[in-house]
């Protein structure tokens, strides 16, 4: 008989809140406190070599070794993962990934020197005396921040949650949010936007979501964790009697794993900059674009300049797009229930023209600042969009996987040409496909591929 998760602490009603703002605050805090304690090893060497804070007249050498040191140190140290979430919940191991960067860039510096021919103006001892100070101090930034990160965050440094779907009583850790399935409506068979929706808002921005349910319900959760972005495993038992080489384990039982996110923190972190720089340069240069675009809108017709929408976003959560208006107030599709069609009579004359040139796409651009979209992801879809006489989660059930990702303003599917109406159910499965293709192999290098690629696709002849 199923029975309910045992524990001391209750089931939540209310979504549980990120720790990923606390956690850039401290990577930051790390950052910052390993280039002032490189500074002040290397200062404090000058005076303990050369007797002077800023070393001899006209040759500061600390500073200079500092100056030559840090910023191959910092690049070094953030793709090595000495800011990771290991910095905040294993001083030990981010202290060995700090030191291997750090050991990494004296040996640049060295060979550097060498290079440049300058050893001789060079104090050797400052050099190796600011080294020492500076391993010690690397060691100590580490204690201090994992200190921090305790008393901000707790012994687990990420929001967690487990979903209990009847299955059988599992001990959990204290920090875990639990959400019971049942309780609040949780079906995962029906594939639909409203489930995902009230998933989405279950796990709130958990990052690591544990499913414990019947084994003829696996395959269900596992199509729905999908279209979260966080890491989600289900609890098998029955695998522990195969011993699997790969998979996962949840308090000594075996899970799989069947969501991993397709992007790290520092992905998301990447990917979040290149989005911000992207869209205010955009919004800066097409500024009078969207400033005459606005007017021609206003005059075409009564009504507001922009189209609000309900679109599906990330982890399946619905926002308002933005789009120049096309369509004349009194014919305008908020739930897009009908596809528009060549010389479509609810169109205006500028919305022709905007459509077809793709201005009317231009306000996402502050859709993008807000954070509901990326520059570049999967087309964000309303959620009675049809392909033919199916809603597109009935045509293909991979359609949730898609929504693990920020959509975006362009897209790998737009610039291979499928845009436009689905007509045709392979109108969408074309799209998703490329879309899948993207979620599973992001990098900033694709991004600046695709944008680039979307010069050639602004106009299309299936933009109407």
């Amino acid at each position: 008989m199923a029975t309910k998760p045992a524990r001391a602490h209750s089931v939540v009603s209310v979504p549980p809140v990120s720790k990923q703002n606390a956690r850039v605050r401290l990577y930051l805090l790390g950052l910052a406190l390993d280039m002032w304690t490189m500074l002040g090893s290397f200062v404090l060497a000058n005076l303990l070599v050369l007797g002077a804070w800023l070393g001899e007249p006209n040759k500061p050498h600390g500073l200079v070794l500092f100056a030559m040191i840090a910023p191959v140190y910092a690049l070094l140290a953030i793709n090595g993962g000495a800011y990771g979430i290991r910095m905040l919940s294993n001083a030990r191991g981010s202290a060995a990934h700090a030191l291997l960067a750090f050991g990494q860039a004296v040996l640049v510096t060295l060979l550097l020197i060498f290079l440049a021919k300058i050893s001789e103006q060079i104090s050797r001892l400052t050099f190796l005396v600011g080294c020492v100070l500076s391993v010690g101090g690397l060691v100590a930034c580490r204690l201090f921040v994992r200190a921090q990160a305790r008393r901000m965050l707790g012994e687990v440094p990420r929001m967690e949650v487990f979903i209990h779907d009847g299955a059988e009583t599992v001990d959990l850790p204290r920090h875990m949010s639990v959400v019971d399935a049942r309780a609040i409506g949780l079906d995962p068979a029906q594939h639909d936007a409203t489930m995902a929706e009230r998933l989405a808002q279950a796990v709130g921005s958990a990052e690591h979501v544990v499913v414990s349910c019947a084994s003829d319900k696996v395959g269900e959760w596992s199509m729905a964790l999908k279209s979260l972005s966080a890491r989600g495993e289900i609890i098998v038992p029955e695998m522990a009697r195969y011993a699997p080489a790969r998979g996962g384990t949840f308090q000594h039982l075996p899970t799989l794993v069947v969501a991993g996110g397709p992007l790290d923190f520092r992905d998301r972190v990447v990917k979040r900059m290149f989005d911000i720089v992207v869209s205010a340069g955009a919004i800066l240069i097409l500024s009078p674009v969207l400033i005459a675009t606005a007017f021609a809108v206003r005059l075409s017709s009564p009504g507001p300049i922009l189209f609000r929408q309900q679109r599906i976003g990330l982890d399946a959560r619905p926002f308002s797009i933005f789009k120049f208006r096309s369509m004349r107030v009194e014919n305008s599709d908020h739930r897009a229930d009908r596809l528009t069609e060549k010389d479509d009579p609810r169109v205006t004359r500028v919305g022709a023209f905007i459509r077809r040139t793709s201005l009317d796409e231009l306000p996402q651009l502050f859709n993008v600042l807000r954070g509901d979209m990326s520059i570049v992801g999967p087309r964000p879809h309303a959620p009675g969009a049809k392909a033919a006489d199916a809603l597109y989660w009935e045509v293909d059930p991979r359609y949730w996987a898609r929504h693990c990702i920020k959509p975006g303003i362009t897209g790998l599917a737009q610039v291979r040409g499928h845009r436009g109406n689905t007509v045709e159910h392979e109108d969408l499965i074309l799209r998703l496909q490329s879309d899948l293709e993207y979620v599973t192999g992001w990098s900033v290098w694709r991004d600046l591929r695709i944008l680039a690629a979307t010069i050639g696709v602004l106009v299309h002849h299936n933009a109407y």
